[in-house]
């Protein structure tokens, strides 16, 4: 039997399980600037091996720079050994400063830049800049797209759990107004579902005790009609004539009725005292 709170619980995992999948899946396809790592291949395998030496004349370098920006759509920066710039192309660069070494990360300008040490002592700043995106824009998107798809996941298993409330609570009005046929659907196996199944053998039993109840009347009205008719017919017959016999039916009539009288009686407190008159 799977319970209420079981499913609640089982929501919260699965929404938790669903931003995993997403963080996951972001990670690999939102723009983030790049990391050392990428960087370093970067420079390593397309931007090294284009670059002129570094004793080439500053104009070479810069047209070598300017080329490589265009082609990998990237922001460049290349310094010499004394980190002065020689060459850069794209948006301007954070400054290099000393303590820089190979792998920091420069900010400022919107994406992370990246330093990189060359084998001939001079340095390059990378910087991926892609379409323009700034790394916050990446986690508000990040945490929207989480929020969308706990919601979308959420409501359909939350409206199915109150709409089954609902239709309960339509059931109880029902009944309260007097509709003693009032049942509601049992859906479910949960607390829910144990509810409604109560909520219907509870009206179900107010119906049967209601009607015991207009039996009963009607019962009691016909054995009381018998004795009451009797006993008018006989006060009639007194009227005009004093006959011993029917004074002595008149008074067995009488006591019959106190007789059924009483017995309505006990019924009625037996029925009140129930609970507290030991059975044998």
């Amino acid at each position: 039997m799977k319970r209420l709170s079981v499913q609640i619980y089982l929501t919260i995992v699965g929404s938790l399980l669903l931003v995993v999948l997403l963080g996951s899946t972001a990670s690999r396809i939102l723009p983030d600037g790049g990391g050392p790592g990428q960087a370093f291949r970067l420079v390593s395998e397309n931007i090294l091996p284009a670059l002129p030496s570094a004793g080439a004349d500053a104009g070479l370098q810069q047209a070598a720079i300017d080329r490589l920006q265009r082609i990998y759509q990237i922001d460049l920066a290349l310094y010499d050994r004394q980190r002065r710039e020689i060459a850069s192309a794209g948006d301007p660069m954070p400054v290099l400063r000393p303590p820089d070494r190979t792998g920091s990360r420069l900010r400022g300008g919107g994406f992370p830049s990246w330093v990189v040490g060359l084998p001939d002592g001079r340095w390059i700043v990378v910087r991926n800049a892609t379409d323009g995106w700034h790394p916050a824009l990446n986690l508000v998107a990040f945490l929207g797209a989480i929020a969308v798809a706990v919601a979308i996941g959420a409501y359909p298993i939350v409206r199915r759990l109150t709409r089954r409330i609902e239709r309960l609570q339509a059931g109880v009005e029902m009944l309260g107004e007097g509709d003693l046929t009032a049942r509601v659907k049992v859906e479910g196996r949960d607390e829910i579902g144990r509810l409604a199944q109560s909520f219907n053998q509870s009206a179900e039993r107010i119906e049967e005790l209601v009607a015991a109840h207009r039996l009963l009347l009607a019962n009691v009205s016909h054995e009381l009609r018998t004795p009451l008719s009797r006993i008018r017919i006989g006060v009639e017959f007194l009227k005009r004539q004093a006959d011993p016999q029917r004074q002595a039916a008149l008074e067995t009539d009488i006591t019959e009725l106190d007789r059924l009288i009483d017995q309505i009686l006990l019924s009625s407190r037996l029925d009140a005292l129930d609970d507290e008159i030991p059975r044998e």
